[in-house]
């Protein structure tokens, strides 16, 4: 219904509103994203005009007061308390040792976080600060709110930031997007569909039965891993197809927004990893987490320069790891998690900083030996990181984690196999490489193999769409507004409805939850 019948509506209003009545492109919008909030979550509606109204007139007073006066920085300080103290205090409210415990999936319990709450809170701070310096883009109540409230990116993000986006909202509804902008949009549109029908939703099945088997009895160390990498792609492809929507939603209308990942699962370290994934996140806790504490800690009284510098660093490092972790829940488990993978980031640069000077050169062949090693490391890693957020009760990982490490179970995986091959058409005797799952497992696992694949050696749909911030790719790949491509658009759009009249239950998105 969005795609057939809610976005064609919407973009025609505001075409027309852009063609006969530009002052009017604005209203539209708004009214089409508070219409969108209350059919989704009629109690997040009521957030989000309260946030709306409660931040817009704290600016008002912000701007009567003096550029760099203690009024001023106290008013912005109290106002992004205010906005993050019901976010926190929701988040506490939340039960459960997963962090998606207490979502819609996970034993029918309604989430705790209104539609968009933990998004749009992040952009109302970038608004307090960006909006108050000098030369700032000024904003009416009305464009304001489009950009706060738009319906594209409300339930979970890109968090496009107050500075970047006010240019593109004061000039909203002055021209009609440009129809190639539209058909571009609409084409990222159903890549994201069908990104999220054929192999997120797919890969979700399948870890789903992975953990009720897990709940139920044992678990071999092929079903743990095939569990935790699972999710780790269920996870990625789930967000990046939400990212893809959102941001051709976005182009329908004309506006830019910044773009989530770029392929963080190719990343070789973990810093890599981190700034890849979600980046849209890693900007903000960037600008306004790590380089406001950072700023203040290298004024230390620490010597020499070069060590209070570092100290520095650290600090605002593992402020920033365990502000992203804040934001995703508030369950002790992964905070914890993020404070010790915020020491090994920074007890790795301090060592890679400290051997530099000393460290020889490495043939070729060692040099990429080590990356791909390392890279192998990273992967697991994450895995079982994925892993421990996805288990929604203690017993799931009791099982599962000493299945990741299980290597005498692990080296009968080979001879299962062989097994399975040898007792091709004899279905009887034939092993089960899941056993303790109600799925299909060489369908699953060749599905799981599929998705990785897809993962590792296919470009992302941001390199291809040419999306600003995106690394580069050769042309001939890149999305153009041609026929080649508006074939490729109906393709797109018959696999999708294909797979929306499939009978596996289609999963909500995951990010949207919080």
């Amino acid at each position: 219904m969005f795609v057939l019948a809610w976005l064609p509506l919407v973009v025609g209003a505001f075409l027309l509103a852009c063609r006969y009545r530009p002052g009017a492109a604005p209203i539209v919008l708004v009214a089409a994203s508070l219409l969108f909030c209350a059919g989704n979550d009629p109690v997040a509606l009521a957030f989000l005009i309260c946030s709306i109204l409660g931040n817009f007139a704290l600016h008002l007073v912000v701007r009567r007061t003096a550029p760099g006066s203690t009024a001023r920085a106290m008013l912005i300080g109290g106002g992004i308390v205010a906005n993050l103290a019901p976010l926190v205090m929701l988040k506490l409210s939340q039960n459960g040792l997963s962090a998606f415990a207490a979502l819609p999936d996970s034993g029918g319990m309604r989430s705790a976080i209104p539609l968009g709450l933990a998004f749009y809170t992040l952009q109302q701070i970038t608004f307090l600060v960006d909006a108050s310096r000098h030369g700032a883009e000024r904003l009416g109540l009305i464009r304001y709110a489009s950009w706060i409230s738009f319906f594209g990116q409300l339930p979970a993000g890109p968090i496009a930031p107050y500075a970047r986006m006010a240019p593109q909202f004061a000039q909203l509804g002055a021209a009609p997007p440009a129809s190639d902008t539209i058909a571009k949009g609409v084409t990222l549109i159903l890549a994201g569909i069908v990104k999220k029908i054929w192999l997120a939703d797919p890969l979700a099945s399948m870890v789903d039965a992975l953990f009720a088997g897990a709940a139920a009895g044992s678990v071999t160390p092929l079903e743990a891993w095939a569990a935790a990498w699972g999710f780790m792609l269920q996870l990625y492809f789930d967000f990046s197809a939400y990212s893809d929507i959102a941001i051709g939603v976005a182009l329908c209308f004309g506006i830019l927004l910044p773009i989530n990942f770029n392929s963080p699962l190719k990343a070789s370290t973990p810093g890599q990893y981190v700034m890849r994934w979600h980046i849209s996140l890693m900007m903000f806790v960037r600008d306004y987490v790590f380089q406001p504490i950072f700023q203040v800690a290298r004024k230390l009284p620490i010597s020499p320069t070069s060590r209070r510098y570092g100290i520095a660093w650290a600090l605002a490092t593992l402020s920033a790891f365990l502000a992203v972790s804040a934001w995703h829940t508030l369950a002790l488990l992964p905070f914890l998690q993020a404070f010790g993978l915020a020491l090994v980031i920074i007890a790795l640069q301090f060592l890679r900083l400290r051997r530099r000077s000393a460290s020889r050169q490495l043939s070729r062949f060692e040099a990429r030996a080590r990356a791909l090693a390392g890279h192998l490391l990273l992967l697991m890693a994450v895995s079982a990181v994925a892993l421990l957020l996805r288990a929604d009760t203690h017993e799931q990982l009791v099982r599962m984690l000493p299945a990741l490490v299980d290597f005498r179970a692990a080296a009968a995986i080979g001879s299962d196999l062989i097994a399975y091959l040898n007792a091709s058409g004899h279905s009887v005797s034939r092993p089960r490489l899941l056993p303790h799952a109600d799925i299909s497992s060489v369908k699953s696992l060749l599905w799981l193999g599929m998705a990785t694949v897809v993962t590792f050696a296919c470009p992302n749909t941001m390199q291809i769409f040419g999306i600003a911030g995106a690394s580069r790719e050769p042309k001939w790949i890149r999305w153009r507004a041609t026929a080649f491509w508006g074939w490729i658009a109906g393709v797109l759009l018959f696999i999708g409805l294909l797979g929306m009249t499939q009978p596996s239950q289609v999963q909500g998105f995951i990010y949207a939850r919080f």
